[in-house]
């Protein structure tokens, strides 16, 4: 089986997936709607819908990584699919890119519709590159689908994953600037705050959305987001076995 047969499998398995594809794609467009309805804005220097819209697609990209991914290769183990690799030439790290490079394409729709639906409902602006957005979707998605790869190996049932991906979840979702800024947080707990990568992936495409930007203002928050990349990629690659 070749790379692009396991990427195009990797897609059918998605959009075929009635339970996923909505908590994947429509929750986060219903997070987005609601939030930016709430009035909030006396709370922000700008328009909090404005403001939001960056965040909820890193939370988006987060969720489709540490949840989505961990909880259906808990069930592909559970039902002993994943072992039948073994009498397949597949390497490790084939699956996994072939796996990270299909759902970046999800990713890449999930944060399409945000725009979309921001720029149409909300008058939400757009002022940076379009292919920077673009950049940071793809390299945020190499940073969490490998971690929801990860959080998988230390469980084989889903009562046993559950908790893992709550925790991180919660703390890569509430602990960074996502939904607020991370100076609003106790300052105990900004210097954690300052070590997720979802705080450098809402901070990096929130400058792009709302700065006409350039690489001065989104670098850190690029080569950080990198640094996880190669971290977790690796990470997955030594903790993932095809055997049960």
């Amino acid at each position: 089986m070749s790379f692009w047969q396991l990427f195009l499998c990797h897609l059918k398995v998605v959009y075929r997936n009635r339970s996923g594809f909505f908590w994947t794609v429509i929750m986060p467009l219903g997070m987005y709607v609601v939030l930016s309805v709430l009035p909030l804005d006396s709370l922000m220097r700008i328009n909090y819908s404005d403001y939001i819209l960056p965040g909820v697609a890193a939370f988006a990209i987060m969720q489709g990584g540490i949840y989505t991914l961990a909880y259906w290769f808990v069930d592909l183990r559970s039902r002993g699919v994943i072992k039948r690799f073994q009498a397949t030439p597949i390497k490790k790290s084939e699956l996994i890119l072939s796996l990270v490079a299909a759902r970046s394409v999800v990713m890449l729709v999930q944060v399409l519709l945000l725009t979309l639906i921001g720029v149409f409902m909300f008058n939400a602006p757009i002022e940076g590159n379009l292919l920077l957005i673009l950049l940071f979707v793809i390299v945020g998605a190499f940073v969490f689908l490998p971690l929801g790869l990860v959080i998988s190996t230390f469980g084989g049932t889903y009562e046993a994953v559950a908790p893992i991906t709550a925790g991180i979840g919660f703390v890569f979702g509430f602990l960074s600037n996502i939904f607020y800024p991370i100076e609003v947080i106790p300052s105990a707990l900004q210097s954690l705050s300052r070590i997720l990568p979802t705080t450098y992936l809402a901070d990096g495409l929130r400058n792009i959305y709302l700065t006409p930007g350039n690489w001065q203002t989104i670098l850190l928050d690029l080569v950080f987001l990198l640094i996880w990349a190669v971290g977790a990629y690796a990470l997955a690659v030594w903790r993932f076995r095809f055997e049960e």
